[in-house]
This record gives C-alpha cells, sequence and structure tokens, in this order.
C-alpha cells in the first residue's frame, strides 16, 4: 500500500488476512515501513527467517560473488551498448572472472573506477548530489531499490538480514546486496538520455519520469520475459532457492538481453 490519502476499512483488512494476503505499507518514498501478516503467512515467514539466519558464511560469501560477478558482467554489457574505440568492457568481463569468494580483491570496486571514468567523461562517481548526472543515478537507484524492497518483503524474507552490506542501522541490508546486479540498469537509461540529462542543472519532473520509466522495462529470467515486478520476485525466490541449498547458483535478470558481447 502506497499513497498519500488512503484510507482502509476494517473489513477490507480481515478479507486480506482471511484469504492469506500480506498487507506491506509503504512510505513516502514507496519502500516498505511495515507489513501485516495473516497467523499463516507467520508461520510460512518464521520458516523463511530460519533459513536466512542459518544461512553459513561460506553461503553468504558465495552468494556475494555471483552477486558482484554478474554486476561486473552487466556493467560490461552497459559499455558495449556505447561503443568506444577502446576495449575497457572486455576488461571488465575479465574482472568478473576474478572474482574471489566475499570479492576480497576488491574486483567491484577497481571495476567502478574503470566502469564509470569509461561511462561518463570526466565523472566521478558520488552518492551525493553534486551534478546532474550523480543525481539521477542516485534518484534511479532509488527507485530500483524500493523495488526491490517491496519484492523481498513480498517474497517474504526479512530485508534486514544480507550478505555483505552491514545490519547497524540498516533495516535493507538484503536489498542493497541484491540491487548491485541492477545498478546498471539506471547507469544504461541515464547514458542513453545523456544529453538531456546534462544540460540540466537540477532534476526536472521530466527527468523523474523518465527515470520511473525503469519499472516499465521487461526483464529476461532464464529466456522469458516477465515483468518488472514478477522478473524482480523471481530473482528474489532464486536467492532464497540457493541459501537454503536447494539450487547451486542464483539465477538473475537480464538486463540488456538484446546485446551481445
Amino acid at each position: 500500500m502506497h499513497g498519500n490519502g488512503i484510507t482502509y476499512t476494517n473489513s477490507a483488512i480481515q478479507k486480506c488476512l482471511k484469504n492469506e494476503i500480506p498487507i506491506v505499507f509503504c512510505d513516502e518514498t514507496h519502500t516498505p515501513a511495515g507489513m501485516l501478516l495473516p497467523y499463516f503467512n507467520i508461520a510460512e515467514y518464521g520458516k523463511r527467517l530460519e533459513i536466512q539466519l542459518s544461512a553459513s558464511q561460506p553461503i553468504r560469501k558465495q552468494a556475494w560473488k555471483q552477486i558482484i560477478t554478474e554486476k561486473l558482467i552487466n556493467q560490461s554489457a552497459c559499455l558495449a551498448s556505447f561503443p568506444k574505440s577502446n576495449s575497457k568492457h572486455l576488461q571488465l568481463l575479465d574482472f568478473a572472472r576474478e572474482v574471489k569468494t566475499g570479492d576480497n580483491t576488491f574486483r567491484e570496486g577497481i571495476g567502478a573506477k574503470i566502469y564509470f571514468g569509461e561511462l561518463f567523461d570526466n565523472f566521478y562517481r558520488s552518492n551525493k548530489n553534486e551534478d546532474i548526472i550523480n543525481s539521477s543515478l542516485n534518484y534511479g537507484y532509488a527507485v530500483l531499490r524500493s523495488g526491490i524492497a517491496r519484492a523481498v518483503v513480498s517474497c517474504g524474507l526479512n530485508p534486514a538480514i544480507g550478505v555483505f552490506h552491514s545490519k547497524n542501522k540498516n533495516p535493507f541490508c538484503l536489498v542493497d546486496d541484491l540491487i548491485e546486479p541492477l545498478r546498471p540498469m539506471v547507469d544504461y537509461i541515464v547514458k542513453s538520455q545523456y544529453d538531456d540529462f546534462i544540460k540540466e542543472k537540477i532534476l526536472t519532473p521530466a527527468l523523474k519520469r523518465f527515470l520511473v520509466s525503469i519499472t516499465e522495462k521487461k526483464l529476461l529470467v532464464e529466456n522469458a520475459a516477465y515483468s518488472f515486478v514478477a522478473g524482480l520476485q523471481k530473482y528474489i525466490q532464486s536467492y532464497l532457492a540457493y541459501i537454503s541449498k536447494q539450487e547451486k547458483q542464483i539465477i538473475f535478470p537480464k538486463l540488456f538481453y538484446d546485446i551481445k558481447i
């Protein structure tokens, strides 16, 4: 549930709970702020919480390795879609092959410097809104993050239990883990309309609407196209299957399925 001015009747809430439908309440950024679970779903939620808490350190580190490997692959695909005279995208693919368990050789950080320096000329990536490109990326990432947060909660996982990011004062550690391979989707959209963004000093309503259109994109999961929401849910379910040892690999949504590298 997200939107200002919405009211709910007791009978509507009872109807949802009777039909085993969890209700997720979102804040002004459309990020889950809390949820209401029927008794049946509480039992199922407890099982999934136990799976998350009991995931071993080796499994968590292997999950992070897969996440960073996929991120570097997607960054490479993004660069390849805006070709220059060099082969930096191939270097990122090499980094993807070199990722160790837990990314203890910091392929992600080294790759990021090359990637952003190549994608945007004379650009320094910052979480602060220091310029129009950083502002655009941060806004797009926020849209993506809220979508992943809703998917995590709707799949019955606790967003505070991640594999890499710190739990201290962050209720969305898992979301911040799972967003990493999908960030290049935002990068691609901003780069594709670079001229429109760079001529503005601030994010205009039109540019914000353009960034929100990320949620209208199709995601490819195992060679099948899904809506943005359904594709994210498939991703979260695959992550759950991996940490519960039902699957050997996390299945990631493919962002640039029309680009061959």
